[in-house]
């Protein structure tokens, strides 16, 4: 029963109710068909037949176009895994680029600050080579200096020494002259001093032994001799020589006789004056 409302159904919509534009056409009278059940049935058949091959082909029509939409989308989306892994490979590769380039800028940078660091360290070690070295040349510089300048105070010195030794010496040689001058002066004083004491001294003991002479019997006044007479301090006579004879022996031995009566005999109380009168020598003349 349902079939067949569905084949009706099919039959009224398949009919083609727009009137025909050309003529107007009075409506037919409905007339009532009999249809044959075994008709209808077929027909039914039939259109479930071609209904059901036209599902079929619309259900293989949309699993081709499923199967087509699916090897699309796998297409699409191997498409887009490709695209992506392309991406990701490109975006890999890029990344390892970046990488080694960072890396390659890292290392240059490294090797830069290296090489900046090496030129550092070489300029500082420059830097203090030449310091060193221009401490070293001040060093010696200021030790040729000093001893220069040293050199210069020895030389200073030296000169300044030698001036004043010469000056000292000539000071000295002056000295000594003059000392020797003023003791030659005072030498000739003093040895004129002495002989005066020693020609008056000499007066003194001549004119003692002559008061004590006691003139022989037959001498005359014109009879002289020479008497070395040795003293000791005090004036004690110790012995008596004739060195020159008169040539009259009483006259010679009186002269010695009188040198002794006359001991002690006069000396001089100064003792570098008493020392020449230790031994003295005199001429005995009465008639002087």
């Amino acid at each position: 029963m349902l079939a067949h409302l569905a084949l009706l159904a099919v039959l009224v919509v398949s009919l083609d109710w727009t009137p025909a534009p050309s003529v107007a056409r009075k409506p037919a009278p409905i007339q009532a068909v009999a249809v044959d059940a075994r008709k209808l049935d077929a027909e039914v058949e039939r259109r479930k037949q071609a209904e059901q091959a036209r599902l079929k082909r619309e259900q293989e029509k949309r699993a081709a176009a499923e199967r087509k939409r699916k090897a699309e989308a796998e297409r699409k989306r191997r498409a887009e895994a490709e695209r992506r892994k392309a991406i990701a490979e490109q975006k890999r590769r890029l990344e390892l680029k970046k990488k080694a380039e960072a890396e390659k800028r890292r290392k240059a940078e490294a090797e830069k600050k290296r090489r900046a660091e090496e030129a550092r360290r070489k300029a500082e070690a420059e830097k203090q080579r030449k310091a060193e070295a221009e401490r070293r040349r001040k060093a010696e510089a200021e030790k040729k200096r000093k001893a220069e300048e040293a050199r210069r105070k020895a030389e200073a010195e030296k000169r300044r020494k030698a001036e004043e030794a010469r000056r000292k010496a000539e000071a000295e040689r002056e000295m000594r002259e003059r000392l020797a001058a003023e003791q030659t002066r005072l030498r000739a004083q003093r040895e004129s001093a002495m002989q005066r004491m020693i020609d008056e001294y000499g007066l003194y003991i001549k004119e003692k032994v002559q008061r004590s002479w006691i003139r022989p019997a037959g001498s005359s006044d014109s009879l002289s001799c020479t008497v070395r007479v040795r003293l000791i301090p005090g004036g004690e006579v110790v012995d008596v020589q004739i060195v020159r004879g008169s040539g009259n022996a009483a006259f010679d031995r009186s002269v010695e006789a009188a040198v002794f009566r006359a001991s002690p005999l006069p000396v001089p109380p100064d003792p570098e004056v008493m020392e020449k009168f230790r031994s003295i020598t005199f001429e005995f003349n009465p008639g002087s």
